[in-house]
């Protein structure tokens, strides 16, 4: 549907009483931010949507550097977030300890990545369950995020139907060349393919996947695959799915996993908020 024809859909809606719109305004920026029509309210009852986490370890470290000690669980400001717009969605967490919230089913593992004592093992343990977990669920619908995520638009629902559409989307990555990611990244690797480095490299928050989509589950099993056995930073192990199967997601832009940098974009839809700049910037 084109931007004129939604805006006039929700003019339309306002007009007969079916919806309002409000706009969160800061510092000169606002967000989109519409009540959802009785169709889009149907369309999202029709569906199984899941949300999943993957946190490893009890005490909470953020590597973007912002403080999250002050949120009301260990899955703020994501999940919070999250429920506004998907009230009826399932919220599961994978993890390693007995971290209970209510209202969110927990799975709990033991690692089964290599080289435990190397000191990125939670965080590549995180993320070899974030693969993994997205293969698990029965939903129509899944998404993998972070905890230290803002969902500040309505806007977010579009994210269904790009999954839809595409079968598994990934976020886009800052660096964008996976040589400079290897280049400015910790838990790196040699690149040994005949890329040499020059393709695109993604990011980890949020990824998403459509239940019968049969590439995207290909993709996530053989990124989990060798995060197990020959784990590295996210990215890399990502890349390698992609060149070794042929296979690779759809990217998302900027604006769905908003990243220091990319203050005041507009059309903010997820904020990385773990990263300290950008939750100052838009102080949530």
């Amino acid at each position: 549907m084109n931007k004129w024809l939604y805006r006039l859909k929700h003019a339309w809606a306002v007009i007969l009483g079916k919806a309002k719109i409000s706009y969160v305004k800061k510092g000169g920026f606002s967000f989109r931010d519409f009540t959802y029509s009785e169709n889009e309210i149907q369309f999202l009852n029709s569906l199984k949507i899941e949300f999943l986490f993957s946190e490893f370890g009890e005490q909470r470290v953020n590597g973007g550097g912002a403080d999250f000690q002050d949120k009301r669980t260990r899955l703020d400001p994501s999940l919070t977030s999250l429920r506004k717009y998907f009230p009826n969605a399932k919220y599961t967490v994978y993890s390693d300890f007995d971290l209970k919230i209510d209202g969110v089913n927990l799975i709990k593992v033991n690692s089964p990545v290599a080289h435990p004592e190397h000191p990125r093992y939670g965080y590549r343990t995180a993320d070899y369950f974030k693969f993994l977990s997205l293969t698990e669920s029965d939903a129509d619908f899944k998404c993998v995020l972070d905890s230290d995520m803002a969902i500040v638009s309505s806007d977010v629902i579009a994210l269904i139907h790009l999954t839809r559409k595409f079968g598994f989307c990934v976020p886009y990555n800052d660096r964008q060349l996976l040589r400079q990611d290897m280049i400015w990244s910790q838990d790196t690797q040699p690149i040994e393919d005949e890329s040499l480095g020059l393709g695109h490299s993604y990011n980890q928050s949020p990824m998403t996947l459509w239940k019968d989509d049969e590439r995207g589950n290909v993709f996530y099993k053989k990124c989990a695959e060798i995060m197990k056995k020959d784990p590295s930073r996210s990215s890399l192990v990502m890349w390698k799915t992609a060149w070794e199967t042929g296979i690779y997601p759809y990217i998302l832009p900027k604006q769905w996993c908003l990243c220091d940098g990319n203050e005041g974009l507009g059309e903010e839809v997820i904020l990385h908020v773990g990263h300290e700049k950008i939750k100052e910037y838009y102080d949530q």
